[in-house]
Formats: C-alpha cells, structure tokens, sequence
C-alpha cells in the first residue's frame, strides 16, 4: 500500500479509503461545477460570521495601515486599542505609521480584539 493512502477500519473492516487529493481528481472527475461546489461547502464549514463593509476592504486594498482601518472602524481611540491590549496609545500610534512592529504576542491579542487572522494585521500588497 502506498503510504499517502490511508484505510479507515471499522469492526475490523475497511469503512473508508483515503487518497491523495490529485488522485480523487484522476479518478472521479469532478465538474467544474461539481469543485465550485465542494470549494462553497468547505467555505461554509469554515465561516466565522466575521464581516467588514467594501469602506473597510477599500481602505485596507489601497494601501492603508490595517491597525488602523480596524480600530477606526470598531470606533476605538489609539489609547482605547493600546489599554485592551497592554500597550500605550503612542505605541499604537508608531504601530499605524509603520515606525513600530507588533510583537507576535501583541499581534495575537490586536487580531483578537478586531476578530481578524494575525496574517490580517499586515498592510496588503500595491501592485
């Protein structure tokens, strides 16, 4: 057996074969409308309910610190974010203007606060 197939036993039977997901595609030949679906229900599975309005992903896809666009958009000062999260206003503040990083520590507890991946905290890229 090949060691990227796994076989799940159930009562000492084989239930349910596991394979790599290239094979699956050889094998089944999924539709494009048959992917678009399975990429639909693994989206559903995995929805946090979290949601920006277009003003925040303008904002955030034009180049603007995200620290920013996320405590302007939950209403909170420099100095509100920075208290919740152990630090000052004026760090927050070198933290927005890019003078200042987040530590991971501190990066985790501001994704936290604004219910955001830590990947999100990162200005997006300007092509």
């Amino acid at each position: 057996m090949n060691a990227s197939h796994q076989i799940i036993y159930k009562d000492d039977k084989p239930e349910f074969a596991v394979v790599p997901w290239d094979e699956y595609v050889k094998v089944f030949k999924p539709t494009e409308d048959e992917m678009e679906l399975m990429a639909y229900r693994q989206a559903v599975t995995q929805d946090d309910g979290v949601r920006f309005p277009a003003t925040v992903i303008k904002r955030l896809s034009s180049g603007e610190n995200p620290v920013r666009v996320y405590r302007e958009y939950y209403d909170m000062t420099q100095e509100e974010l920075g208290e919740k999260v152990g630090v000052t206003g004026v760090y927050i503040g070198a933290v927005e203007r890019g003078v200042r990083s987040l530590s991971k520590k501190l990066a985790l507890k501001v994704a936290s606060m604004f219910k955001v991946d830590v990947n999100d905290l990162e200005p997006w890229a300007q092509d």
